[in-house]
């Protein structure tokens, strides 16, 4: 009898591991490349759309003739949708939801390339006219598709290729964020089901890390905001118990709002364009006053962070936090497919620093950045079921101090643990097959 060699399970073979190896590296630097592409795509729609060759989409809105402002969204709305239903007609799309829950191993085979990336460029234009709804759905679906067909092509085993898949969706948004931890724990805690994670981890953090590194050749490893937060005090502290509260409200309402209109959605006929134009003509209209309202909500969290203590930016915060939810709602409702993280931490981020603003006003010094990240990751955190992945990712897209990391800790768990007898995995957990894809 060899000394233990028989006590222990079999190695893994040397091939398989090479194969996998070379299936991250590829899905790695797919995610990255896929990222930056999305990129540039996002802002040659915002130009084509607006007409402005530079600038954030908010100056891009104001920049923009009334008209335009308003035709913007409703004609970006009616070209993705009339495209979304005839894709929809002849067989749709494979998501990454659908591809990670299939155990036989061939919905990911059956992704395909075409179709996923065709979607991801609607989701992409819809957003770049200015249409209410994430776009970190176009990268995930998107490097999903090529690391299942990279798996497919070299063989991997279905459990291994599911969980590249979903550790490759989670790298397309860290890449798309430069928030390499963010994307891994959007791979883990979201994407793959609970048998995966415990490996899962150890294939979601390298893959997400080279896609990130692969996306500095457009960003420059810069975070996705630059803020200055100084050191804790007392009032800000204190000032985080009301946004707290605050972000568990809105964080369950428009959650279950979110639901109620993708469950309700128009159908996939000729009221899907006629849908999300109308749903576009109305954040058009809303722009004339809030310029932050188009988009996915990036624009209006970065302008929460530095917003100016003054009356007129807390009324612009408030507009945000009543106007953009419902806007998203209305686009889902339409049938457009897109994230929902953006329009999350918009929400949470403009509620907080709409505390923070208010607060200074009455006469207490309180920071506004760290009040409006507070408030992003919670509303994150509860609308996507995740306090790990609300808090890691909002607080990397600004790189605060780590003191500012564990409040956002704290405020999240405490938010996540709150709202969970309210019966929300029951009730509103997104499908895990179905559907739209990447929604």
């Amino acid at each position: 009898m060899t000394s233990g060699a028989s006590s222990h399970s079999p190695a893994v073979p040397s091939h398989t591991c090479a194969r996998l190896l070379a299936a991250a590296l590829v899905s790695g630097v797919a995610a990255g490349l896929i990222g930056i592409a999305m990129a540039f795509l996002l802002e040659g729609f915002e130009w084509l759309f607006y007409g402005v060759g530079e600038g954030t989409l908010p100056q891009r809105v104001q920049a923009a003739a009334a008209w335009r402002r308003i035709a913007a969204p409703a004609v970006g709305g009616l070209a993705a949708g009339a495209l979304w239903w005839w894709e929809r007609s002849t067989g749709g799309v494979v998501g990454v939801e659908a591809a990670v829950g299939d155990v036989s191993g061939r919905t990911g085979r059956h992704m395909g390339l075409l179709r996923p990336f065709a979607d991801g460029v609607l989701q992409v234009l819809t957003v770049g006219a200015g249409n209410s709804v994430g776009r970190e759905g176009a990268p995930r679906l998107m490097a999903g598709a090529v690391a299942a067909r990279v798996s497919s092509r070299l063989g991997l085993q279905p459990r291994t290729a599911r969980t590249l898949v979903a550790a490759a969706a989670g790298a397309g948004l860290a890449a798309m964020y430069n928030a390499p931890l963010g994307g891994a724990a959007f791979a883990v805690e979201i994407t793959m089901l609970a048998g995966m994670r415990r490996r899962g981890v150890w294939l979601a953090v390298p893959v997400s890390l080279l896609a990130t590194v692969v996306s500095w050749l457009h960003s420059g490893g810069r975070p996705t905001f630059q803020v200055t937060m100084g050191a804790p005090d007392t009032a800000t502290l204190v000032a985080a118990l009301p946004v707290a509260g605050l972000a568990a409200l809105l964080g369950v309402g428009a959650r279950s709002l979110w639901r109620r209109f993708k469950d309700h959605r128009l159908p996939d006929t000729w009221a899907l364009p006629l849908g999300i134009g109308a749903a576009g003509l109305l954040t058009g209209v809303a722009s004339l006053w809030l310029p932050v309202l188009p988009g996915n909500g990036r624009d209006a969290l970065e302008a929460a962070l530095v917003s100016p203590v003054t009356a007129a930016a807390l009324a612009s915060l408030l507009g945000v936090v009543v106007l953009k939810p419902l806007l998203t709602g209305l686009t889902l409702g339409a049938g457009a497919t897109g994230g929902l993280l953006a329009p999350s931490f918009a929400l949470g981020g403009s509620a907080g620093a709409a505390v923070a603003v208010a607060a200074n006003l009455a006469g207490w010094q309180v920071s506004i950045p760290v009040l409006a990240l507070v408030g992003a990751g919670a509303v994150l955190s509860i609308t996507q079921r995740a306090p790990v992945f609300g808090t890691v990712f909002v607080w990397e897209l600004a790189r605060g101090p780590l003191w500012v990391l564990a409040l956002m800790a704290v405020v999240s768990v405490c938010c996540w643990w709150l709202t969970s007898p309210l019966g929300l995995d029951r009730h509103i957990r997104p499908r895990r097959r179905g559907g739209p894809a990447s929604s």
